[in-house]
């Protein structure tokens, strides 16, 4: 179960910021869809629309840190002569870095279920169970074009 949570949780924040970075789906929308299915007042509504935007702040830093340590070990494997400490130390620092956007996406996912009753966790966990469409735009898990990236780790940018 917690480590179903832990995909679901860093699908969550890999699809919420592949759509932003695509023009994908509006995440208004589905917010908007959210609310019907959970039943959601306008003052959780209000709220959860402010995590989603602090998560997407603190996410987009810490992609940002994955795309230049990822560019920094393409570079170290393209290099004519490979050092392969540093390659090691590279390939270190991006798990490192992967690490922290799995934490953020767990530390995401507990925030928002706290705004919720107990009925409409139960009704969250099985939208997500079911890989609710509009449930992607939020990085909830739904289904959509972007799952994992090269080796299954990671948004494919």
């Amino acid at each position: 179960m917690k480590r179903t949570l832990e995909v679901l949780a860093v699908t969550l924040i890999l699809t919420a910021v592949a759509f932003a970075q695509r023009g994908g789906p509006n995440p208004a929308n589905a917010v908007n869809a959210l609310k019907e299915a959970l039943n959601l007042s306008d003052a959780q509504l209000e709220t959860i629309n402010a995590l989603n935007q602090t998560r997407r702040e603190r996410a987009q830093a810490i992609f940002n840190d994955i795309e230049q340590k990822r560019q920094i070990l393409n570079n170290l494997l393209d290099a004519a002569s490979t050092d392969v400490t540093a390659v090691g130390n590279a390939a270190i620092a991006l798990r490192a870095s992967e690490n922290r956007l799995k934490a953020e996406q767990t530390w995401h996912l507990a925030e928002l279920k706290k705004l919720l009753t107990g009925e409409q966790q139960t009704k969250l966990d099985e939208l997500i169970a079911s890989r609710s469409a509009f449930l992607g735009p939020l990085g909830l898990g739904g289904r959509g074009a972007f799952g994992p990236g090269p080796r299954g780790r990671g948004p494919r940018l």
